[in-house]
């Protein structure tokens, strides 16, 4: 990364800041304004949020004054606002797109429908986007990134999560000459009967909501990370759901050997995760030298291991202190940090978190009644994406543990979400 941060600082120097929208004022989206103002050749130009005063505390926090922020809903304004470095503030969704004089926009709600509208807007006024919202990446990502390459603009999810984190080292492993093997995401625990009551407590420590809190802990909003790798990069799961290795660091490439599911030869290589260990909020590769007998002596002596597989960790994921570089990449240099390559590779379904009686309504990413798992996209034909399962009504009955089929719920077909889907199943 290192041309990319010489390039920002050349851009703090000639005053040429990367114009940036921020699209959600909750936990992510106030850090990302405080990075942004803090970064050099990058700008915090405009945060888009239902409440106002959200947005504006996030400025305040960030050390603007109060007196110097616009909030307006006029794109005219804003634009002009935007021009002047003065910081800006809207309660009007989509308007980022119509902002003229922004770069970029990053959106980092977590909501998966307003997610799809925002990256819609931006794209139609041909804004590049960044998406911190693997919910919504993971469900429609292909689709979007298709939009995006037809207006001639960048979609990308964001570096700082995982997914972001696990595509640049992916990168690092096969520009190295390596073939990777497995894409791991580290978690410390999963309990997929967790719901926002039994976790309240935790996500009130944690300063975050009891619904993204369930989602981590049932294992769901994982699942979608990896799902956006999938489309990224071609892995696949090795199982539904993946495996989750317990393991630490130490013993990593020996247990997962003994899993039976990295490939050889041409197979693609898997994605999945880890239980517990000591990798903090890491990610690692797996990957194996293409030339085993050259390569082995060389990693011996820099003290990788005897080979012939790698292990490649690092130990954090810095979120909002690293999207803003997918923005400048999109801005500077018309790329992608991670995007969807063509077609779904693979999908996060829904299954039920505990028996479920038709007339109920699954609630959601995070919910009471479902959590998503992972699969191939062949297999998952049929079944109910878990970015489709808020406020639909089951037909039938459904035992705890079922994977949900698509036409066990009522659908609203001339739903935003449902269209896209249906247009995105074309590909």
């Amino acid at each position: 990364m290192t041309h990319l941060f010489r390039e920002l600082r050349r851009r703090e120097a000639r005053g040429e800041h990367v114009r940036a929208a921020v699209i959600g004022a909750g936990f992510m989206g106030k850090g990302l304004v405080y990075q942004l103002s803090k970064m050099p050749g990058m700008h915090p130009a405009l945060v888009v949020n239902r409440t106002p005063e959200k947005a504006i505390a996030a400025y305040v926090e960030s050390g603007y004054k109060r007196e110097h922020i616009l909030v307006s809903d006029d794109p005219k304004a804003l634009a002009a606002a935007v021009m002047e470095r003065r910081p800006a503030v809207s309660a009007e969704s989509e308007i980022a797109g119509a902002v003229s004089t922004l770069d970029v926009a990053i959106e980092a709600t977590g909501a998966v429908e307003l997610g799809a509208r925002e990256a819609l807007a931006c794209i139609r006024n041909k804004k590049h986007f960044i998406s911190l919202n693997a919910e919504t990446d993971g469900t429609l990502g292909c689709l979007l990134k298709k939009k995006a390459d037809e207006a001639g603009v960048v979609y990308s999810n964001s570096d700082g999560d995982q997914p972001g984190v696990i595509m640049r080292m992916i990168e690092y492993c096969r520009g190295c000459g390596f073939d990777v093997l497995a894409a791991v995401n580290c978690k410390g625990f999963m309990n997929i009967d967790a719901t926002p009551d039994s976790i309240r407590e935790w996500a009130v420590k944690q300063n975050t909501s009891p619904r993204m809190t369930c989602a981590f802990t049932d294992g769901t909003k994982m699942n979608i990370e990896q799902n956006v790798v999938c489309n990224a990069t071609g892995l696949i799961p090795a199982k539904r759901g993946m495996i989750g290795v317990k393991t630490d660091q130490k013993n990593a490439i020996k247990d997962f050997e003994a899993t039976g599911a990295l490939p050889s030869g041409a197979a693609p290589g898997i994605v999945d995760y880890t239980l517990a260990g000591d990798f903090g909020g890491g990610i690692f590769i797996l990957a194996r030298g293409k030339n085993r007998e050259f390569v082995q002596p060389y990693l011996r002596y820099l003290k990788m291991g005897d080979g012939p597989n790698y292990l490649f960790f690092r130990p954090y994921h810095l979120c909002h202190i690293e999207t803003p570089l997918s923005a400048a990449e999109a801005v500077i240099y018309h790329e992608p940090t991670v995007a969807p390559m063509g077609k779904p590779v693979a999908q996060t379904i829904t299954l039920a978190k505990r028996d479920l009686k038709a007339g109920e309504v699954l609630d959601g990413i995070g919910g009471f009644n479902q959590y998503g798992e992972l699969e191939i996209a062949e297999k998952a034909a049929g079944l109910l994406p878990i970015g489709l399962a808020e406020n639909v009504r089951l037909t039938r009955d459904v035992k705890k543990g079922e994977a949900i089929a698509e036409n066990a719920v009522e659908l609203n077909e001339s739903s935003l979400l449902v269209r896209l889907w249906r247009e995105q199943s074309k590909m």
